[in-house]
């Protein structure tokens, strides 16, 4: 009775990962873009297709924005205080 118990806990014993490699294939073909916040907003300096693109985005408008079709990044807000002066801008890079 005890060994098909020991059989299915035994692969929880070596469940963790003390390192490895991972294999990269490919390029980065464009620059991440540049944050720079400003009094109510922040400009977003990115390259799609080789091509300098800049917007300034308000912080009312940062959730879910994503900077254009063609560029993989999209943001998120997130306010740590209930007067909104203190956040957190998470951009994700698809």
């Amino acid at each position: 009775m005890l060994l098909p118990l020991a059989i299915f806990a035994f692969p929880l014993f070596n469940a963790h990962a003390d390192g490895g490699v991972i294999h990269f294939q490919g390029s980065i073909v464009e620059d991440g873009c540049r944050l720079s916040p400003q009094e109510q907003s922040v400009q977003f300096s990115c390259s799609q297709n080789g091509k300098p693109v800049v917007q300034t985005v308000a912080f009312n408008k940062l959730n879910d924005f994503s900077v254009g079709a063609d560029t993989p990044v999209s943001t998120n807000i997130r306010y740590l205080d209930s007067a909104r002066k203190l956040a957190i801008l998470e951009v994700t890079y698809r």
